[in-house]
């Protein structure tokens, strides 16, 4: 494959997949970012790819920044959002933050990347302009500052500062501070999630942990951003040193993980109780929701080599999908659950050498994103290779930044990832996106749905249809929606 000068970029989108790839050696680029309008016409029809069977890599060259361009395998549609040499970034590469976060705003206008030397820049992800660096914004932060969108307003993000956790303004370019914690917790240097939380998908519910000079944990913090309170702060009583905290969908947990300890802790959002969860969920891990409400833990269980869920109010686990170690062992998850408009789905990215071990193959699971059904034998929607390596040879050094970090956002739409498209050259990736034809798909799906199911009506076969009228309705998902409402309504009519 003809190499390219290191870059990095970003992925978003969930039907189709816009992907971002820069090239450089480092340092600024050469330039502010083009005006571009992305052709986002499906080069050949979509078609679902669903299930495990081994699909092997098409190779083939780094695309071009704002070219749009068709997974060869799995017929998604993708873009690339970065280019180190068309950008005016900082650092040899750039991508979504990590895969847990939503880099996206409410309105899908703008996403937040990070550049891997810890930059951070808006883009526009309908054109990949670069928008603004947000150096200013975040210049007298000690640490990793976590921006996390609002849910309701699309100019407004909040993120941690020191003690503080600050909300600004895009539009007015304005940053307030809305909560200083060492009035709470004495000696807090800096609050922070270990960059792996967030707040409940309200915005409302927040934990932090609160850390000294020494970045020793002081203290796990519970607040409540509506009413600006504190409700708990927790210090001491931990099994194992607290590496992160996070709040679920819904605000009635709080998420602590630790540095050596196999299993996971949930605690009520008062701090005075808590649940340990199954052995081995403390691997990388995501919150995801149910579509009954029900909030859920999806994770790589480092115990039985399954990716497993567990309901945060009962603990009860479920095995979802087996991960195929015995076929290659060199294989890495990162998983994201925000899809709060397709609930009942979990975005999963895997990383790896572009060799597998000597005597061994690579397996279906390999370097690629899918999304999965958070049931007992669940679907999986094959969406995209990664062509992002963090090595050549199983053996070799690995590269940390390729571990492509996808995150779907939370309408659905988009999915986000970083690949070095087999650079190997240390900290590069670039941003690339996956681009709105959900709603094509989905629109697809139902038609060809409806059709069969009116098919069974016809010969007599009613069992069938009412399966595929329900299958429509958990495909649809929106009760709003007209689609879901007339299979409901046709689903009610069958005897």
């Amino acid at each position: 494959m003809k190499t390219r000068r290191i870059g990095s970029s970003v992925v978003a989108a969930l039907v189709a997949l816009t992907l971002l790839a820069g090239c450089g050696t480092g340092g600024k680029g050469s330039g502010g970012a083009p005006e571009i309008t992305l052709d986002t016409t499906t080069p050949e029809p979509f078609e679902y790819v669903m299930g495990t069977d081994v699909i092997p890599v098409q190779e083939f060259a780094m695309p071009a920044k704002g070219v749009v361009f068709q997974d060869p395998s799995f017929t998604t549609t993708l873009v690339r959002l970065t280019d180190i040499d068309e950008d005016d970034y900082q650092g040899p590469g750039i991508q979504n933050e990590y895969s847990r976060s939503d880099p996206e705003n409410c309105d899908g206008t703008m996403v937040v990347l990070r550049s891997n030397v810890a930059a951070w820049y808006l883009y526009r992800p309908d054109t990949g302009e670069q928008l603004a660096s947000l150096d200013e914004v975040f210049h007298d932060c000690t640490a990793e500052p976590e921006p996390r969108w609002d849910d309701e307003d699309p100019n407004v993000f909040y993120f941690v500062c020191g003690p503080e956790l600050r909300r600004y303004d895009v539009a007015t370019e304005r940053t307030a501070v809305l909560h200083d914690f060492s009035d709470e917790v004495q000696n807090t240097m800096a609050i922070h999630t270990g960059s792996e939380g967030d707040a409940s998908m309200d915005r409302r519910q927040w934990f932090f942990m609160a850390v000294d000079e020494d970045w020793e944990m002081i203290a796990l913090v519970s607040y409540d951003l509506e009413k600006d309170e504190v409700i708990a702060v927790k210090k001491g009583g931990f099994p194992d040193k607290v590496n992160g905290v996070s709040s679920d969908m819904s605000g009635r947990h709080a998420l602590v993980g630790y540095d050596e300890l196999l299993e996971a802790d949930v605690f009520s959002a008062d701090l005075k109780t808590s649940r340990r969860l199954a052995d081995g969920s403390n691997g990388h891990c995501d919150l995801a929701l149910l579509p009954d409400g029900t909030d859920v833990l999806v994770y790589q269980n480092i115990r039985n080599d399954y990716i497993c869920m567990s309901d945060l109010a009962t603990g009860e686990e479920t095995r979802l999908l087996h991960i195929p170690f015995d076929v290659n062992p060199d294989i890495g998850l990162h998983i994201s659950g925000n899809n709060l408009k397709g609930s009942g789905w979990v975005l999963v990215s895997t990383y790896g050498a572009r060799n597998p071990p000597e005597d061994r193959t690579h397996s279906w699971m390999d370097t690629q994103l899918f999304m999965l059904e958070l049931r007992s034998s669940p679907r999986v929607w094959r969406l995209a290779h990664t062509h992002c390596y963090t090595s050549e040879e199983a053996e070799g050094e690995k590269v940390y930044y390729a571990e492509a970090f996808a995150t779907i956002v939370g309408s659905g739409r988009r999915v986000y990832f970083g690949s070095n498209w087999g650079e190997y050259t240390p900290d590069y990736t670039e941003a690339y996106e996956r681009i709105g034809q959900m709603e094509k798909e989905l629109d697809e799906r139902f038609r060809t749905l409806r059709t069969s199911a009116h098919k069974a009506k016809v010969f007599n076969n009613l069992d069938e249809a009412k399966n595929l009228f329900r299958i429509i309705m958990e495909t649809i998902q929106d009760k709003e929606d007209s689609r879901y409402q007339e299979a409901e309504r046709e689903l009610d009519e069958l005897p």
